[in-house]
């Protein structure tokens, strides 16, 4: 990374910690936000939006419950596991420093492994996962290797992490180029830290800057590749080589290079049987690609790699009614709905499968149930479900 300047180095330090600090706050007042959780007390956002709010007023309890309602309703929700994933550390946070010297008090450790399948499971649910959750996480800057002089990098690096609280991805972009400098090259792009590499990454991509973020990926696949393990502790999501292949994979995936992403999707699947997610890229890929067995059957073997899952076997379900395979549509949905009866978005497709096959009483019942769980924002949805409901009584 480059040596700052003394003039760079005081214009740093004017973007002092407040600056992050007035950044992270709630746009809507705590109280509001817990009415509306109370009022659709079955969307998942919701809960998560809650939680943050909590996080903030440091309830972290009532956090932690929110978040988990979040993923109980729907589990899928990647920015759920993402802040999941640093609440430890909003607890505790001296916890940084003991799990960087590797000494974790052994009442914590569970929690600290929890954390880490939780923040591993956030970016292989979503690449592209919201990052405010990263605007509440403050460790302190040994973390980063931080020492010295370069309190004022870390003052910087901590002002782009605020601009994750309310999207700003350019302007946390901006932060990052701005202490990478000139450095495009590849060799001076390898002395970079690994954390540095990521959040930039990261950044990149949310702002279509796909060069840069597979460059970057690209990187630290090589690092992990070389390393029986690539470490970096809570600053980064994976420790080996296979998920870092399946983020690349998902960035050539959104920069349009499909091809390339599904030899990697295959690779990774080949080190790891169990990487359900790839094969959750894979069907969308296929979709995307109207090839429609080859993404059932990447469906069929997300499930068979999770069973445990129930939003794998709604994902399965709605793309076998879209293919007009109803009659293994419904019994893969009423799967859906018996593993998670909270899933509105399996008891609307469920209606629907159900009407069309000829049953009509499930039909009825499955979109009653859904009207009464429904959160407002499937209004839409809700107007329709009357009508079919309409239809069939």
């Amino acid at each position: 990374m480059r040596v700052l300047t003394p003039c760079c180095l005081l214009a740093l330090a004017l973007l002092s910690a407040p600056l992050a600090a007035q950044r992270v706050r709630m746009v809507v007042p705590l109280n509001a936000l817990v009415e509306r959780a109370r009022v659709d007390s079955n969307d998942a956002p919701t809960h998560y939006e809650v939680a943050l709010g909590y996080w903030l007023a440091k309830r972290y309890d009532e956090a932690e419950f929110h978040l988990r309602r979040a993923i109980a309703i729907e589990p899928a929700t990647a920015a759920a596991y993402l802040a999941l994933s640093y609440l430890p550390y909003a607890r505790r946070n001296k916890l940084w420093n003991e799990e960087a010297e590797g000494k974790v008090p052994a009442e914590w450790q569970p929690r600290v492994e929890e954390a880490s399948a939780f923040r591993r499971r956030a970016f292989l649910l979503d690449p592209l996962v919201d990052l405010k959750p990263l605007a509440l996480m403050i460790p302190p800057a040994g973390v980063f290797g931080l020492k010295g002089n370069a309190e004022a990098v870390y003052t910087y690096l901590m002002n782009g992490f605020g601009s994750f609280w309310d999207g700003q991805y350019a302007n946390a972009y901006a932060f990052f180029r701005e202490l990478a400098g000139a450095a495009t090259d590849q060799d001076r792009r390898e002395k970079f830290g690994s954390w540095f590499l990521w959040y930039e990454a990261l950044a990149a991509a949310h702002t279509n800057d796909f060069p840069r973020a597979t460059a970057n990926l690209r990187l630290l696949l090589a690092r992990a590749e070389a390393t029986a393990a690539l470490g970096g502790g809570a600053t980064l999501a994976f420790t080996d080589a296979t998920h870092y292949r399946y983020t690349l994979a998902c960035i050539l995936d959104l920069a349009g290079e499909s091809r390339e992403a599904v030899t990697l999707l295959q690779q990774a699947l080949t080190d790891d049987v169990g990487l359900y997610p790839a094969h959750v890229r894979l069907a969308r890929i296929y979709e995307d690609q109207h090839r429609t067995n080859p993404a059932l059957e990447e469906r069929r073997r997300a499930v068979a790699s999770n069973p445990d899952d129930p939003s794998l076997l709604f994902d399965l379900g709605e793309s076998l009614a879209r293919a007009g395979e109803l009659v293994e549509a419904h019994g893969v949905l009423r799967q859906a709905v018996a593993a998670n009866p909270r899933s509105h978005r399996a008891l609307y497709v469920l209606g629907f499968v159900a009407q069309q096959v000829g049953s009509t009483e499930e039909a009825r019942a499955a979109y009653t149930t859904f009207l009464a769980l429904a959160p407002s924002r499937f209004n839409d949805q809700k107007t329709e479900a009357r009508r079919r409901l309409a239809a069939l009584n």
